[in-house]
């Protein structure tokens, strides 16, 4: 199917005449294909992205490792848990720990960390204030990145250092507007609608089962209405950031709008590449299943295959942001790439001195 827009050339003379352009629509697969093409070809962001993550999670490493050490001292017990995991030092650990001591448990290795994290979203666990400082730190973290990042998916071009940074910088105070109004409907999800699913209508549907399965049918059922909720305010929320950075919109309630007009056109297609990314990302999270260190593999091997987990999710992650960049360009953006003019440093204190004294001796 194609879509005709009609455009206006203006060509030297007293002539003026217009053509009718037929442009092909955008396809999910197409965009979801040209979003890993521009995501893998952009290996500064994605190693930039790695190194981000693993500085901020440096950190609470350390400090966890220090009570490790400090619990373990000089023992034989503490050799042999440099290479393995120890079932009954961990659980001694675990009896006396506090705060950040308590998320060491046999689930920090492999896949049950990954589930466990899952489970508890999709159940509004809370989390504990240490681990929810450090995710507020890493969605701050995204929201700065996040103009630098669709800036140089949107010009599907290298960006020099400068420029990137100051993408970020321009779009950090508009993102953190739109985190406000879009972290709202996160929270009015988990205030009232998670409640009302797995309490009331719960309770309801299942007072009178007397099978596991049929209550277990229920209970995904539940699960998939409330992750089709959230997925439908990420939606919204992407494309506002797209075409924020695309048109260059000051007004985050003004690119809400236009993010919630562009799904409303297209909801088939929007969907059909979110659902495309999203299996990406299972299929990452399914060879993690296979793949993940159990909690008594050596430390030099889960720390290899984490990074390597770790740098596919990055790439799924930045092939789903290009994916939507490069969808909505398809559909509005013009042929010519429509954002701010490029970003520039200005002088050292020391040029703009001598500019200052070359123009005042003219």
């Amino acid at each position: 199917m194609k879509t005709t827009s009609e455009v206006v050339s203006a060509k030297p003379g007293p002539e003026t005449t217009s053509e009718v352009v037929f442009t092909p629509r955008a396809t999910a697969l197409g965009a979801f294909l040209e979003g890993w093409r521009r995501a893998l070809a952009a290996p500064a962001i994605t190693l930039g992205v790695l190194a981000a993550l693993f500085l901020m999670a440096l950190p609470l490493g350390l400090a966890l490792r220090g009570m490790l050490v400090e619990h373990l001292g000089p023992s034989v017990v503490a050799e042999r848990a440099a290479w393995g995991w120890e079932a009954g030092w961990a659980a001694e650990f675990a009896a006396q720990a506090q705060g950040l001591g308590r998320t060491f448990t046999h689930e920090i290795l492999g896949f049950g960390g990954t589930l466990s994290i899952i489970g508890g979203f999709f159940d509004a666990k809370p989390l504990p204030p240490v681990v929810a400082g450090a995710a507020a730190a890493y969605a701050v973290l995204w929201i700065f990145l996040s103009g630098g990042i669709l800036d140089r998916f949107a010009r599907a071009r290298p960006v020099r250092t400068a420029a990137f940074f100051a993408s970020c910088g321009v779009f950090f105070w508009r993102f953190l507007r739109l985190g406000v109004m879009v972290g709202a409907a996160y929270w009015a999800l988990f205030a009232w609608l998670h409640p009302f699913l797995f309490g009331t209508l719960w309770n309801s549907w299942t007072a009178g089962m007397t099978t596991e399965r049929e209550a277990m049918a229920v209970r995904a059922g539940l699960y998939l209405v409330f992750a089709l909720a959230l997925a439908l305010v990420s939606l919204i929320a992407d494309y506002a950031k797209v075409r924020a950075v695309v048109e260059d919109r000051r007004s985050m309630i003004s690119a809400l709008g236009a993010s919630m007009r562009f799904l409303r056109r297209r909801p088939f297609r929007v969907f059909g590449l979110y659902l495309l990314s999203a299996l990406a990302s299972i299929v990452v999270v399914r060879v993690w299943f296979t793949a993940a260190p159990s909690a008594w593999a050596s430390v030099p091997v889960a720390f290899l295959l984490t990074q390597v987990y770790l740098l596919f999710r990055v790439w799924a992650k930045l092939a789903w942001m290009a994916g939507e960049v490069v969808f909505f360009q398809g559909e509005l953006a013009h042929a010519t790439y429509t954002a701010a003019p490029l970003q520039m440093w200005p002088d050292s204190p020391a040029a703009e001195a001598i500019e200052n004294l070359v123009s005042r001796t003219r």
